[in-house]
């Protein structure tokens, strides 16, 4: 009977051996996203549309934490710490596994070893063997432990870096969509110059007919309408390529369609104190609380390589039969502890010990490195920010004078002590102020949003 149940489970595992190749993994399609950022995505759904309507800002925002590639490749990485960080932890568990094997030998071996008094046993060419190994951790020097210590901080750290690419879309999103809005203000002044221009194009002929004007002054305009329809073309072409841009970030696959938003470019509100805004910025950004988790798993690792310089003790059991070809059978097995003592391996582990403090120094100097560049970042942050503040209260001036020379203009036109001319230069300086301040305006908030990614997403 044990020679049927041994002959069945090493068939069985042969059979079984092969079934990796036989059934190899196979990319699915990607179509859900990792649990962390679906736990965090303001859309339901793996998988966000576009709505009917108009889309409002937080639509876009929830749709691209849940569809942006960007966003759901860095929540995978954090799976994959987390994988590693579970892998790690196994080192503390016992380990069970199975053995088979078939020896052919020159000359006949003993099947099991003698035992008690000198015996004949009995002796095979052909000997299968199979056993139930089994090991328990006892001692490691710390290794396992601080094995486990660094690739938790790693999967801490891959969370922060998931965070940081959320607040790096989240203003590629805003800076797209405002732009959207501003080109779209550009385009209605432009289209707006255009229309009082076709009727000031034609008063003109009325005026032409009564010989009151100059056929030249037609040519004028006519050319004045043939340079707006160009800067039409050129507006509407950098309209859709912001356009394709947005929907590169919401994930959407469809790109042909055009995105119809809703929403206004109000003043962004004032920023914060300097300093208290630099502190925020130290406290909250993501990229430094991740340099931070790696430097401490790379301090772990240091652990690790220095745990070998000490003994690896372990409790270890076997039980497995011996069978031979002519059906001889018997069983083997031990219960014992095992003591494994590094004494010489090359200086090779005091180099990669070198090695790993080496690296050590390396993170913390990127950190101080990074902090730097916070500094920097926000105050060119807040620079640009009140730079366009400044821009944009200024362009409001000059909209309003403005309008106040077009009007002027066209009632010196009409009472005749104006030209044609002055209508044109007045209107094409209107235009020229309502462009600049739909470009000021839609800077001031890119700027406000890339304040908000200084400072960790705080303003």
């Amino acid at each position: 009977m044990k020679r049927a149940v041994f002959s069945a489970s090493l068939s069985g595992l042969l059979l079984l051996s092969g079934c990796a190749l036989i059934q190899p993994t196979r990319p699915a399609p990607f179509a859900t996203a990792p649990p962390l950022v679906a736990s965090r995505a303001s859309a339901p759904g793996p998988r966000a549309a576009l709505p009917d309507a108009p889309l409002k800002l937080e639509q876009a925002l929830a749709i691209a934490l849940s569809n942006n590639p960007d966003l759901l490749g860095a929540g995978w990485d954090v799976e994959a710490a987390r994988a590693l960080a579970r892998q790690a932890s196994a080192g503390h568990w016992p380990s069970l596994e199975v053995q088979a094997s078939y020896r052919h030998h020159w000359h006949e071996e003993r099947l099991v070893p003698a035992r008690g008094q000198p015996s004949t046993g009995s002796f095979s060419h052909d000997i299968f063997s199979g056993d139930v190994i089994l090991r328990i951790p006892i001692l490691a020097g710390g290794s396992v432990t601080s094995a486990v210590a660094a690739s938790e901080l790693l999967a801490r750290a891959a969370e922060k870096r998931l965070a940081r690419t959320r607040e790096e879309l989240v203003f590629d999103v805003k800076s797209a969509f405002y732009a959207i809005l501003g080109q779209q203000a550009l385009i209605q002044a432009s289209e707006h110059s255009r229309k009082a221009l076709v009727e000031h194009l034609c008063r003109t002929e009325q005026l032409i007919e009564a010989r009151k004007a100059a056929r030249v002054d037609r040519l004028n305009i006519e050319v004045r309408l043939a340079e707006i329809d160009h800067r039409l073309v050129e507006q509407r072409g950098a309209l859709e390529l912001h356009q394709r841009l947005l929907s590169s970030l919401l994930g959407i696959q469809d790109a042909q369609r055009d995105l119809a938003l809703e929403g206004s470019l109000s003043p962004a509100p004032s920023p914060p104190d300097r300093d208290e805004l630099l502190a925020a910025a130290l406290e909250a950004r993501a990229d430094i609380a991740e340099l931070k988790l790696e430097i401490e798993a790379q301090a772990r690792r240091v652990d690790v390589i220095r745990a070998e310089y000490w003994p690896v003790v372990s409790a270890k059991g076997t039980y497995g039969p011996r069978l031979s070809a002519q059906g001889d059978y018997d069983d083997l097995g031990f219960a014992g502890i095992e003591l494994s003592m590094p004494l010489f391996s090359g200086f090779s582990t005091p180099a990669r010990i070198d090695e790993e403090h080496a690296k050590l120094r390396s993170l913390q100097a990127r950190e101080q490195k990074l902090v730097l560049a916070v500094r920097r970042e926000l105050d060119s942050a807040l620079i640009r920010f009140e730079t366009a503040r400044a821009a944009l209260a200024a362009t409001e001036k000059s909209i309003a004078m403005a309008e106040e020379s077009l009007r002027i203009a066209r009632e010196k036109a009409a009472l005749g002590h104006g030209t044609a001319m002055d209508v044109l230069d007045a209107q094409a300086a209107l235009l020229q102020a309502e462009t600049r301040y739909s470009a000021a305006l839609a800077d001031l908030h890119t700027t406000h949003a890339l304040l908000e990614l200084a400072a960790g997403g705080r303003s």
